[in-house]
């Protein structure tokens, strides 16, 4: 949790963030009308409060060659869930785990693969974990979006 609450400064500073990683100290000063200096420093104080946690870019994956993905929904036992879901994400084809705060079903495991072989394959490793799956699905679409801190603060101030 933060130290100190978040000002408008910091919400546009994490929504433009969201929306582009790769925005240059400059772009973002002259977008929210401050300083680079506090860009500089907005941003050192948000990663050091763990507010930032990294920066990432985002890939379609079916526009490249692994163009199948995979949901599985597993159990592991509570007191293993962690474990088993670090294990399950240290897989290579793997590339999202959610652990759920529930007794049964409680990981959720994304994997993606070029090919049917590819997510048998992946199947069969988190077969070899301390897990069972309950089910697995091909992803036909998946939507999503940053959360908006400015628009969305206005929002719940709204209501």
């Amino acid at each position: 949790m933060a130290s100190c609450p978040l000002d408008e400064t910091d919400r546009q500073l994490l929504d433009l963030l969201q929306e582009n990683a790769r925005y240059k100290a400059t772009s973002l000063a002259e977008e929210i009308g401050v300083s680079d200096n506090t860009i500089h420093n907005r941003m050192a104080r948000l990663e050091e409060e763990g507010i930032i946690t990294g920066y990432t870019t985002a890939i379609d994956y079916q526009s490249t060659e692994l163009r199948l993905s995979f949901h599985f929904t597993c159990t592991t036992r509570i007191s293993e869930r962690s474990a088993v879901a670090k294990e399950a994400l240290a897989l290579p084809q793997v590339v999202e785990v959610t652990e759920l705060m529930t007794g049964q079903e409680n990981l959720h495991i994304k994997a993606v693969g070029a090919e049917d072989a590819d997510i048998t394959h992946v199947a069969e490793q988190l077969d070899d974990l301390d897990l069972e799956i309950n089910d697995e699905n091909l992803i036909r679409a998946e939507y999503t979006r940053p959360f908006e801190y400015v628009r969305g603060l206005e929002l719940a101030d709204d209501r």
